[in-house]
């Protein structure tokens, strides 16, 4: 693993990082979920390694859901901050 890595939910409002990893071993909490489910659902909504994410907007209550853009063609998703624990970014200056 890159020692500049850092999960999603870290990056601030209107920072851009590119997906590196998706690890669901860093989950905060268990979820159930069988093993892979969620880093599959991760994929299939776009979220995949070596794509670019810009945070848009945080939620109001704990700073959840997160809203972020997925590559460069303007979609937005909104994910779940534990969820947002195992997708590693590094970020862009």
């Amino acid at each position: 693993m890159q020692t500049n890595l850092i999960p999603l939910s870290k990056l601030n409002k209107g920072q851009k990082g590119i997906v590196r990893q998706i690890d669901e071993q860093l989950l905060p909490h268990d979820v159930e979920l069988e093993a892979g489910e969620l880093e599959r659902r991760i994929l299939e909504i776009g979220i995949i390694e070596n794509i670019e994410l810009k945070v848009l907007h945080f939620g109001l209550i704990n700073r959840d859901p997160i809203a972020v853009q997925v590559g460069g063609d303007g979609t937005t998703i909104a994910i779940r901050r534990n969820e947002s624990e195992i997708i590693l970014v590094e970020p862009i200056k």
